[in-house]
């Protein structure tokens, strides 16, 4: 039986809608006459240019991006699983771990108890954590630790110390989307966590995350700022920066981040971890809060790329629940074979927008992982150059145009929300971007990446490029909004958002340290690896390959020993 609605209530209805729509009509005025409208007409020129080159037939249905991604697919073979070495250096990662606990050498709650002994312990430092879960991550513990007892093994993640981002909903627990405040209990469970719970992980800690997943420094001015657990002046990166310190200081061996625009890859690469942002759609946001669902991807972030696999086995596959979720063209293992030789693989090394700014110290790290990459037989090339910059402002607007259409009612006058400035001028900025100009941003993704994969990905595997240009800065960088905290965010962003916008996959790893101005110590540094839509068996054996050339994944901060 349908409901039934007082006849006032449609004429309250219209009224308010009315009320907020003149209101945004007088604030895109507002925002235009202070210098919106030169932005949106750099905009709409560059999508102007962009169709010329991949739609030059007007009137013509523009490629779906679902049909984009299986037409530029490269999917890896099924392998046979192969036993792994064991690591000479540094710590272990779950891999190997797992087989002590197979072995009985330790229980699921031992791992558990010093995984949240150590969480406790990192955030007194770094303010990595938003509520420590003890109480269900021990039930979990004792249930697998009964199923070991009566003779049933565990799977490849069975036990395995986790935490998530705190933008993942979570039956009876709050989730905050790194706002300050109080924050609502979920109803239900996010995807992602579910499956996580069917393979036997422990889900540990709710994790820091920027207000509403926006900022990639990692600092937060109304929550409170995480902190680099390798330096605590420094920032993590955002906006998964407690995932990324987490497992950085070893409290856990994997944890959940989301990716908007490099909010896996930038917080990975600067705390020396390593961190995937799947292809779009392969793994499910159903559950997750969202900040734009054109370019938001989950993923895991992990000590190693064969932890990376395994978590990815656990969690990817089409939802239906998320509208964005794409079927795979076939099913992918993203563990078999993952200890198979690269020799023969071709890479190529991202010039022109990607070489332009980059530190000379960011520079030295890049060239070192070439050598080592190229030593284990892989071929080196150059690719042609593409429009990155142009790529980089059409996410933007797309973004911003799709946070502001979730969030706007938290930058209305009287509301009581508290937001920081950053957030809140971010929102502001979505306000007038015109629909015209966001659907023809949207339309031109799917023939884009077509052409991006047929031309600069013709000749190569794989692609390689800087995460981040610059040495780490400081947090106290970004405690003012100006010109310098605005270049330095523009920055952090500016290598890893285009392959968001194609919806390509993406693999950040530690490739190096070096050491920023004024410091004595010196800090991690990223690069990532972009592949072609369903290449992730790909990328993660070749990341596995060079962590077995290399041991900088291996090196623990300071602070993993307290």
């Amino acid at each position: 039986m349908g409901r039934h609605h007082h006849p006032g209530q449609y004429s309250e209805a219209v009224a308010s809608a009315s009320g907020v729509l003149a209101y945004n009509q007088e604030r895109a005025v507002k925002s235009m006459a202070s210098g919106q409208l030169e932005i949106i007409e750099k905009w709409q020129e560059m999508a102007n240019r962009l169709a010329e080159a991949a739609m030059p037939s007007l009137g013509l249905t523009s490629i779906p991006m679902a049909q984009a991604l299986h037409a530029t697919a490269q999917v890896e073979p099924s392998r046979d699983a192969v036993n792994m070495p064991t690591a000479e250096l540094g710590w272990h990662d779950w891999w190997e771990k797992r087989a002590g606990l197979a072995a009985r050498a330790f229980s699921v709650q031992d791992l558990a108890n010093i995984s949240l002994d150590r969480l406790a312990r990192v955030n007194d430092v770094t303010m990595a954590c938003v509520e420590l879960l003890r109480e269900s991550a021990l039930d979990q513990a004792r249930a697998l630790d009964k199923r070991l007892a009566s003779g049933l093994a565990l799977g490849p993640v069975g036990g395995m110390p986790l935490a998530h981002k705190d933008l993942l909903h979570r039956t009876g627990y709050e989730t905050g989307y790194g706002m300050a405040g109080p924050a609502a209990k979920a109803s239900f469970d996010a995807t992602v966590l579910r499956r996580f719970d069917e393979a036997g992980a422990l889900h540990l800690a709710r994790l820091h995350m920027t207000e509403l997943a926006f900022d990639p420094s990692g600092t937060n001015e109304m929550a409170g700022h995480c902190r680099n657990p390798w330096s605590i002046d420094h920032i993590p990166g955002g906006s998964s920066s407690g995932s990324a310190a987490v497992v950085a200081a070893g409290a856990v061996d994997g944890a959940l981040g989301s990716d908007t625009g490099g909010s896996i890859r930038i917080p990975a690469a600067l705390c020396g971890v390593t961190g995937l942002k799947p292809t779009y759609g392969l793994v499910s946001r159903a559950g997750a809060m969202s900040l734009s669902a054109t370019h938001d991807h989950l993923g895991p972030i992990a000590r190693s790329a064969r932890d990376c696999a395994l978590m990815l086995q656990a969690i990817a596959g089409y939802d239906g629940a998320d509208a964005g979720s794409v079927p795979a063209p076939e099913n992918n293992h993203y563990v078999d074979g993952i200890d198979r030789s690269v020799a023969g693989l071709r890479i190529g090394v991202l010039q022109g927008g990607f070489a332009d700014g980059v530190d000379s110290r960011i520079q030295a790290v890049m060239t070192q992982s070439l050598a080592s990459l190229r030593s284990l037989g892989a071929d080196i090339r150059e690719v042609p150059e593409f429009p990155y910059d142009t790529l980089n402002e059409m996410a933007i607007l797309m973004i911003r145009a799709e946070a502001t259409s979730l969030y706007e009612r938290l930058i209305r006058p009287g509301t009581d929300a508290v937001l920081g400035d950053f957030t809140r001028a971010r929102l502001q900025e979505g306000t007038p971007i015109p629909a015209s100009l966001y659907l023809q941003a949207m339309a031109l993704r799917g023939p884009l990446l077509v052409q991006f994969v047929r031309t600069v990905m013709s000749d190569v595997d794989v692609l390689m490029a800087p995460v981040f240009p610059l040495p780490t800065p400081r947090v106290d960088a970004f405690d003012t909004m100006n010109a310098e905290s605005r270049r330095l965010r523009g920055e952090l962003t500016r290598l890893t958002r285009p392959f968001n916008y194609l919806g390509l996959p993406s693999l950040s790893l530690p490739g190096g340290t070096c050491v920023p101005d004024d410091e004595t110590a010196a800090l991690p540094v990223g690069f990532q690896l972009i592949g072609r839509p369903y290449s992730e068996s790909l990328l993660l054996r070749l990341g596995h390959a060079f962590q077995k050339n290399t041991a900088w994944h291996l090196r623990m901060p300071a602070l993993a020993t307290l």
